[in-house]
């Protein structure tokens, strides 16, 4: 899979040597991403101590556009995705003469994708400005890791944690969005989308709570450059 991916890399980064074809469009992204897991129910006794919320993170990457008709193309991207939940932490140490210390601190799990989204994209204002796109995508887990700021003085420490074996490598799902392009001149033209990802595979190897399954779902601001 990684090879795979790696390989469409240089298909992209190829096109350059077609960049006279004006069905051809090529260029490059970035932008800000907002994510969470879904597929499971944290249970009721453990709420009390800990809660989850979505979080920001950060995309970057390439993409390549070919015009089939004149409002409808087909777009490849080949995304670094940072994928992110927050966790809000509370726990107590019993001291003595039944005095309790509380603690609270947050957690982060971060999971950095390689994601090739696959996507047809129909323009459909007068001068092709407004655009939608959907279609699936496939993402390859480069590495996970477990955080948190928890900086105290009794013996605790904030050490974080690789946590890439735990999980699964392929995450699949769907994308759907909508975006507006704005053009410079013939061949330059920036553009700027909001983008839904709904993962559909279980992304955790292990049991997940409530026998549920750990799912990812991101919503994306991405700006940005084609050249024709």
């Amino acid at each position: 899979m990684k090879k795979s991916l790696l390989s469409i890399t240089f298909l992209l980064i190829a096109t350059l040597n077609y960049s006279q074809n004006s069905k051809i469009k090529f260029g490059i992204q970035a932008g800000l991403n907002y994510s969470n897991f879904r597929g499971y129910e944290i249970p009721v006794q453990i709420k009390p101590l800990y809660s989850e919320s979505p979080a920001f993170a950060f995309l970057g990457g390439l993409n390549f556009e070919y015009q089939i008709k004149e409002k409808l193309s087909l777009k490849l991207e080949l995304n670094y995705e940072r994928k992110s939940q927050k966790g809000d932490n509370k726990f107590f140490i019993p001291g003595i003469v039944d005095y309790t210390k509380g603690y609270n601190f947050t957690s982060n799990k971060n999971y950095d994708y390689l994601v090739l989204p696959i996507m047809l994209k129909y323009s459909f204002s007068n001068k092709n400005s407004f655009y939608i796109n959907g279609g699936p995508f496939i993402g390859y887990l480069l590495k996970s890791t477990f955080t948190n700021d928890l900086k105290l003085k009794d013996g605790l420490n904030n050490d974080s944690f690789e946590t890439t074996n735990l999980n699964n490598k392929t995450d699949f799902g769907l994308s759907i969005g909508l975006g507006k392009t704005i053009e410079i001149n013939e061949k330059n033209t920036f553009f700027i989308e909001i983008r839904e990802n709904l993962g559909l595979t279980n992304t955790s190897k292990n049991t997940v709570w409530g026998n549920g399954e750990a799912k990812t779902n991101s919503l994306n601001l991405i700006i940005g450059y084609s050249l024709n």
